[in-house]
């Protein structure tokens, strides 16, 4: 009898529209080797048998920007969400908004960084206890709005205290997290939807968002950065971190 061990599994969404990535649409490679993953309906990928440690997980598919997810295994199986950008020759929709977002650091590109960019989603998401403290891994969370799933990475907003949280589940009033809090939060934070980025050797990247918006970004090493007001349409925004 053969035996396989699950390592993680990765869960492709379309940044633009939140759908899965249809199965075979997007090619897989890990730690730079051509990759066949277990392909699931709903957008999954199961990755088996993987030794343990860091690998870096990349993702292709037509009309979409190349994906880099960093993955690490070892230890209970690993759930990650990883969601595909809008690239060349995607079908953007009349009334988008599109924004080229360069970073500098010093004066200078910053180059290969991480970025996190949250705009409003269809539900409104709001803390709904007096406090919600460091190394807490759930909290009570009021919503409003649309009846889709929430789960997935959220800025949760605090002004200095912002940080990314990922909701694992949401029964109830109840927000389960992938990891604990970082920081204490108070009532009324907001949550917005995020997606991870990362910039081009010119400290640049490109996100599309389904219609005119305030985009937050976002850097771990430095916290909520800049608040982007975005018209349909081409933007053209600098930031510095």
């Amino acid at each position: 009898m053969i035996h396989v061990r699950v390592s993680a599994v990765c869960r492709l969404r379309d940044g633009f529209t939140g759908r899965p990535i249809p199965l075979g649409a997007a090619s897989c490679s890990l730690d730079g080797r051509r990759l066949r993953p277990v392909e699931k309906p709903g957008g999954y990928l199961i990755l088996t048998d993987l030794p343990p440690g860091r690998h870096l997980l990349v993702l292709r598919a037509a009309g979409y920007q190349e994906e880099r997810a960093e993955l690490e295994t070892g230890g209970a199986i690993l759930e990650t969400d990883v969601t595909l950008k809008p690239g060349a020759g995607y079908p953007l929709p009349p009334g988008s908004a599109r924004l080229e977002l360069r970073v500098t650091q010093k004066k200078t590109p910053a180059a290969d960084r991480l970025i996190w960019l949250a705009s409003p989603g269809g539900a409104e998401l709001k803390l709904a206890q007096t406090r919600a403290a460091a190394g807490e891994d759930s909290f009570r969370l009021f919503r409003r709005g649309t009846a889709a799933p929430v789960q997935g990475d959220h800025l949760l907003c605090d002004g200095k205290n912002s940080e990314i949280v990922t909701l694992r589940e949401l029964i109830g009033e109840t927000a389960s997290l992938a990891a604990p809090l970082a920081r204490d939060h108070g009532r009324g934070c907001v949550l917005l939807p995020a997606q991870r980025y990362r910039t081009d050797g010119a400290g640049a990247l490109r996100a599309a968002f389904r219609a005119p918006c305030t985009a937050e970004v976002y850097a771990p090493e430095r916290g909520l950065i800049a608040s982007l007001a975005l018209a349909a349409g081409e933007n053209q925004q600098t930031v510095s971190i």
